[in-house]
């Protein structure tokens, strides 16, 4: 990145108080930029920092960096931005996070919108990117940042700025890293499985109170003989490696940008490779005449993964190593895999049940600008993005499940097309009166997203190796679809300025929908905002105040992506099945009357930098949504029916506070802290007409005038210290037969566990009450030390594992050391319940708070620039550095408090509401270098 390009994002980043020290551009070789004016991304337009009247948060290049590569960009974003709560859901490499901003936004689970370099784009297309392309991701929060795009805004936006190129020099850059991953202990996660003597010892203890047969001294001999650790047979540590080439340059007429890119993380599961990804990009502007300008910004992105069953069974490999025996060997005498007591040889299943995915994501932007004035210009873009996602399953003939199932082997095969287009036309005008300034842009937009689909399965090789479909003898299930959803915009974007202490900023934006019936397939949005710049007063007289400036902001935005296309009206589906065609009759009716999700968005914030040491910002923001659109069961149609539905009220409302100061700032010693805290609160205000509550899965309610999603569970009360039985918290007043009731001081009990029993727990929720990052960068001359942790706290999760590992009553599964410590003597407490064959049941014992502080990164480098190398070797700088990720967890969770969403396949559980074998996180430790020439 030449000099420009440097200061420029430093100078946005300081100002928000989002930055890594690494805009320091003192041994830069390139000429110092004179007067730069800090220009940042808001949207579809850019402002000077002290012209911007919205709540926005900027994570620029140089903190991306800081962290490995093939970490998705959402998983990247943990503890940068205030108010935005990133969660790794999955640890598998490139995975995509969870990303909630300003709190809970509906019942549907839909995320913020992505736009990569304005287009439309996904999550999915999000995580695809090369991280080393991007030059910034803007988090917009507020109407006045969010109300630009209208109907698909209300959860906030992420707006993403890839590289492009600078005038100047062709500059060169190549960079490769190399590195390695490895599982978080479980000591460091608060638990420790047994060995074969502990296992064998605690088997034969709860023997006759489980109904089990003990082993024999001669049996335990020889099993404890074999003892051995399962995770170091299924896992491995990964291997990582990176390689990324940079040009970028341009004159006075064209500006260019390319790059190529390649990362690698074989993930840590034994005999699968988690993911390869090649990129390239090209971006071009080229100054035609004095009027015109014409640019293209091209990529392509392939990235291909193995993965693994995330079930709640034995096929899960991280199941499978927490359940299988540590005294049961891997391979059985005649040299298969042992299935063992898990019931499954999960790693013959890792090598002959194979899943890929190969997924290609090309995108193509053109536009041309015609500049009429100075202060009036068009600009006609044109946004293109085509996806090709293909996925395999291949059961091998004669591998263990095959067997079980009878099949003589079977191959899925699933191909999924996707188009993107959108078209932009606009009209900017930019003109200064005098100390006045105005600006405005008006667009009209048209996008569109059509999908193909057709997954097939067929049975019964032919040919043994030969995994294609023709090579099946029983074409089983096919299925196909397509749809497509058309949007249309009309926009006004328009800002008043006086002498840059006054600002004043409205959008009104119209949006059209296919996805809404014909009674309601246009909506308005809007916003409008304003700032005052106190510190450009006169009557401020402090000399090193540089801002302080008060903004607000009002507004509406929507959302249509809580509904499939079609649902305003009524469709069918043919398939087939075996041998017979099918005819799918729906279930749901279509509606005319749907509409969009809304939000009524308030935001007051102030923003402040003395001495260009200490800067800051303070929000204050409520969110009222409402028009939530839910699938609910129609009465009054024969059968079962349902319809989606406009219904329900919520409230977000919190505090945003992000600081950082240069605690040391001279010509060679830097040091700077930084940190960023969120506290926000949400409250259903109404659910369905005549709904007060509703349960959601096994574990979570919503209810009005609660937090959404509290938890439900019958509630423990510890162990009777006579005999000990558990003992439940209960309402009821009749026992039922054999059961007992005692009256102690915290509530009725009793013996007997039962759902009826089940009690609102309103003040625990997945979702955190306060959370956010922090940090320090220490520089001296040319070497620097970048750390960065980040924390949550306030939010539970049901920790279906810690039940496992506890549970006697599956005694033929591993369990934790800490498992023995069970009653076996009137008086004892603080135990676990006596062992009998029911075992543990699920109870809010397991309800465990998720707080966390984790050390997120840390990265260690020096600069050799161009006075060490001197002027034979035509490198410009060199640049070694060590990272590593996730370097110690801090928490009282038995687990991981960040992976908590459960069996990955078909979970449709709250997201962070219960941990159940997902690909855990790992540490990284990556070695690099970096070259400019």
């Amino acid at each position: 990145m030449n000099v420009k390009l440097s200061v420029l994002s430093a100078g946005v980043l300081f100002f928000l108080g989002q930055t890594a020290y690494a805009q320091k551009t003192k041994s830069d070789t390139l000429p110092k930029e004179k007067n730069i004016e800090e220009v940042v991304v808001t949207g579809y337009r850019t402002k000077k920092a002290d012209e911007i009247t919205q709540a926005q948060s900027v994570i620029g290049s140089e903190e991306l960096k800081q962290q490995s590569n093939t970490l998705s960009l959402t998983n990247m974003l943990q503890g940068k931005a205030p108010g935005v709560f990133a969660q790794t859901l999955s640890g598998q490499p490139g995975s995509s996070g969870s990303i909630t901003i300003r709190g809970f936004s509906n019942f549907s689970n839909t995320g913020a919108l992505v736009v990569i370099d304005g287009q439309y784009s996904t999550f999915a297309q999000l995580n695809a990117l090369n991280p080393s392309d991007v030059e910034s991701q803007v988090i917009l929060k507020d109407a006045a940042a969010t109300a630009q795009y209208g109907s698909r805004a209300s959860a906030g936006v992420i707006v993403v700025t890839t590289k492009r190129g600078a005038k100047g020099k062709t500059n060169y850059s190549f960079e490769s890293r190399f590195g390695t991953s490895w599982k978080v202990s479980d000591k460091e996660m608060n638990f420790q499985m047994m060995d074969a003597g502990q296992k064998l010892a605690y088997e034969n203890a709860i023997a006759p109170l489980v109904g089990n047969t003990p082993w024999t001294d001669a049996e335990v001999a020889t099993l404890t003989a074999q003892n051995h650790d399962w995770q170091k047979d299924v896992l491995k540590n990964s291997t990582e490696e990176s390689y990324f080439f940079t040009a970028n340059g341009g004159t006075d007429k064209s500006l260019f940008y390319y790059s190529l890119g390649y990362d690698s993380n074989s993930g840590i599961i034994q005999y699968l490779n988690a993911l390869k990804r090649y990129s390239a990009r090209f971006n071009f502007e080229n100054q035609l005449s004095d009027k015109i300008r014409i640019g293209i910004n091209t990529s392509l992105q392939y990235q291909q993964t193995q993965n693994q069953r995330d079930l709640n069974n034995a096929q899960n490999p991280f199941r499978f190593m927490y359940s299988a025996n540590p005294y049961e060997a891997v391979f059985l005498p005649d040299g298969s895999y042992n299935p063992t007591s898990a019931g499954f040889p999960v790693l013959e299943a890792l090598q002959r049940n194979r899943s890929n995915n190969s997924n290609l994501r090309i995108n193509a932007n053109i536009f041309g600008e015609y500049k009429f004035t100075n202060w009036l210009k068009f600009r006609s873009s044109l946004f293109n993005t085509f996806a090709q996602l293909k996925s395999k399953s291949i059961l091998e003939p004669g591998s263990y499940l095959d067997v079980i199932l009878g099949l003589n082997g079977q191959v899925s095969q699933g191909n999924n097309d996707l188009y993107y287009l959108t078209a932009n036309q606009r009209l900017d005008f930019d003109k200064k009166f005098g100390l006045h300034k105005v600006s405005a842009t008006a667009f009209f937009e048209y996008s569109t997203e059509d999908t193909n689909t057709m997954t097939a399965t067929g049975r019964n090789y032919r040919t043994p190796g030969l995994d294609i479909l023709s090579n099946m003898v029983t074409p089983f299930a096919t299925a196909g679809g397509r749809t497509q959803t058309r949007r249309t915009a009309l926009a006004l974007l328009a800002d008043y300025n006086y002498d840059s202490r006054y600002l004043v900023s409205g959008s009104i934006r119209r949006d059209g929908s296919s996805r809404f019936g014909l009674d309601n397939q246009y909506g308005v949005f809007w916003s409008a905002s304003a700032a005052w710049n106190i510190a450009k007063e006169s009557f401020i007289d402090i000399p090193n105040l540089r801002a302080l400036k008060l903004r607000g902001s009002y507004g509406i935005a929507g959302n249509d992506a809580a509904i499939p296309d079609y649902v305003n009206q009524p469709y069918v589906g043919f398939g087939l099945y075996g041998p017979s065609a099918t005819t799918v009759v729906p279930t749901t009716i279509g509606s005319r009357q749907l509409e969009w999700e809304k939000v009524k968005i308030t935001n007051v914030g102030l923003d402040f930098n003395y001495l260009d040491r200490f800067r800051g910002s303070v929000e204050y923001f409520i969110n009222k949504r409402s028009d939530f659109l839910q699938l609910i069961p129609n009465a009054t149609v024969q059968g079962s029916y349902t319809a989606y539905s406009n219904a329900g009220e919520l409230e977000n409302k919190g505090i945003e506070v992000d600081l950082s100061a240069d605690i040391i700032r001279k010509q060679d010693w830097n040091i700077q802290l930084r940190g960023n805290y969120s506290n926000i609160k949400n409250k259903i205000l109404a659910l369905r007409q005549g709904e007060t509550s509703r349960n959601v899965g096994n574990n979570n309610k919503l209810e009005v005038g609660e937090i959404p999603y509290y938890f439900r569970m019958v509630r423990y009360a510890g162990v009777n210290p006579n005999n000990g039985e558990a003992l439940y918290f209960t309402n009821r007043t009749t026992a039922n037969a054999g059961e007992t009731f005692y009256d102690l001081p915290e509530g009725r009990v009793t013996n007997f566990y039962s759902t009826a029993d089940i009690q609102d727990i309103k003040d625990k929720s997945p979702y955190p009450k306060f959370f956010g990052g922090f940090g320090a960068t220490f520089a001296y001359k040319n070497f620097s030390i970048v750390a960065d942790f980040t924390y949550k706290f306030g939010g539970y999760a049901v920790n279906n594992e810690a039940l496992n590992r506890l549970d006697p009553s599956q005694f033929n599964s591993n369990k934790s050391v800490d498992a023995v410590n069970y009653w076996r003597n009137p008086g004892d407490t603080n135990v676990l319940p006596a062992p009998n064959p029911d075992g543990i049941w699920m109870t809010d014992y397991f309800l465990q708070k998720t707080d966390y502080i984790r050390f997120r990164s840390l990265n260690v480098g020096y600069t050799f620039d161009k006075n060490f190398l001197g002027e034979k070797i035509p490198l410009n700088s060199i640049r070694v550095y060590a990272q590593a990720q996730n370097l110690v967890l801090w928490t009282k969770f038995q687990g991981d408090p960040e992976v908590a969403i459960g069996s990955g396949e078909g979970n449709t559980d709250v997201p962070g509401s219960y941990t159940l074998y997902t690909y855990p996180t790992q540490k990284t430790v990556t070695f690099g270098v970096e070259l400019q020439f």
